[in-house]
């Protein structure tokens, strides 16, 4: 029997360019999204903003609008 192999999990939050690239989006579309309040969640510490990648995955497939 072989071993089942762990996949390394990914970190919990995402950077804008992260999630840029994840989503296939300038960081200028993500900039507006939050000004609009339209876009995946996000989180915000000082002027760091961060997005969970569970966030983006619903987001992507429709479940937060």
């Amino acid at each position: 029997m072989a071993a089942a192999t762990k996949s390394r999990p990914r970190p919990g939050y995402a950077n804008t360019d992260q999630a840029a690239a994840y989503l296939g989006v300038a960081k200028q579309t993500l900039a507006n999204w939050r000004s609009t309040g339209r876009g995946p969640k996000f989180s915000r510490r000082g002027r760091v903003v961060r997005y969970r990648w569970a966030d983006l995955d619903a987001w992507m497939a429709g479940e937060q609008r």
